[in-house]
């Protein structure tokens, strides 16, 4: 199959400055522990650039991400710890809102890290593979606020009977009441691709999709503007990739675009659709994190 391939320069900092509020909707996470790197990526679709909207200091890379449009919130997790971001907050970490929790009996609660985020009907979900005699995998109801001990106590709405999913990515299309996911790994009956789960209806787990020949780390997913949009870290090329899956078409379109990354202890993780996040100009102290940086990519035609 014939490629093309193509790069844009790297912008200066000096000019992030003067971008005028931009129509970027895709906002994406990493898992770098590097204090210096950037954490949260704001992605212009139309320029095909990228914004670091926070860093890893603190701790506080991201394992998965949720936009709360309608409060202009962003909900992030590092590890089993929630925090939340409020939009145009450029190169301010996000807050705390505390541990997350699983608990059967209100006495004993265990902490419980989660791999993926999504906002579903006013409210917000994680996906997580973290399983025990007393608990299974799957996607639980989060609160949004912390209870009384800083503790966010999360409520199983779907779990998985065979114990044995491992889903990273997690985002709900409001257009069919689908929760998606992604599973990177023959983990049990379940193979790699993008799946989706009835969780509040029937419970079926339906598998939609492979993942593009040769990827299987495919991790960040998030639901905007037609189209499923995939995050995976190479290491060895020192790039994060996005790939799209048209969900009119089920075909993966224009291959992927690629934002530099170097830091390989870092995985691309956390993703979600979050028109407007950007909209703010940042404080004179956040241009110190504030970069611009341009995404190459690498098109292709459309293929199942």
């Amino acid at each position: 199959m014939t490629r093309s391939t193509f790069r844009i320069g790297v912008a200066a900092l000096a000019m992030a400055a003067l971008v005028p509020v931009a129509s970027a909707q895709l906002v994406i996470g990493t898992t770098s522990t590097a204090t210096t790197n950037g954490a949260a990526f704001y992605i212009d679709l139309n320029t095909l650039t990228a914004s670091t909207l926070w860093n890893s200091a603190s701790n506080k890379k991201v394992n998965g991400l949720a936009a709360d449009t309608a409060t202009g919130t962003l909900y992030a997790n590092d590890a089993a710890r929630l925090n939340k971001w409020s939009y145009g907050s450029i190169g301010t970490a996000p807050t705390l809102i505390g541990g997350m929790f699983r608990t059967n009996d209100n006495t004993t609660f265990n902490a419980t890290g989660v791999d993926g985020l999504a906002f579903a009907n006013s409210k917000l979900y994680g996906i997580t593979s973290f399983a025990s005699a007393a608990y299974r995998r799957g996607i639980y109801e989060l609160p949004t606020a912390a209870d009384a001990n800083s503790r966010v106590v999360m409520k199983p709405v779907w779990t998985d009977p065979s114990g044995t999913v491992s889903f990273g990515g997690l985002e709900y299309n409001n257009a069919n009441g689908l929760f998606y996911c992604t599973q990177s790994a023959t983990t049990g009956t379940w193979t790699p691709g993008i799946w989706t789960v009835d969780a509040f209806g029937s419970g079926a787990a339906t598998k939609l999709a492979d993942f593009p020949a040769g990827q299987t780390r495919l991790d960040g997913l998030a639901i905007g503007n037609g189209y499923l949009w995939m995050t995976e870290q190479l290491s060895a090329s020192s790039e994060i990739r996005i790939y799209q899956y048209n969900l009119a078409t089920n075909l993966y379109e224009d291959g992927y675009f690629s934002l530099p990354y170097t830091d390989p202890s870092n995985r691309a993780s956390g993703a979600c659709w979050a028109p407007g996040a950007n909209r703010l100009f940042p404080t004179p102290g956040a241009l110190s994190v504030l970069g611009m940086v341009a995404l190459g990519g690498r098109r292709r035609r459309a293929r199942a």
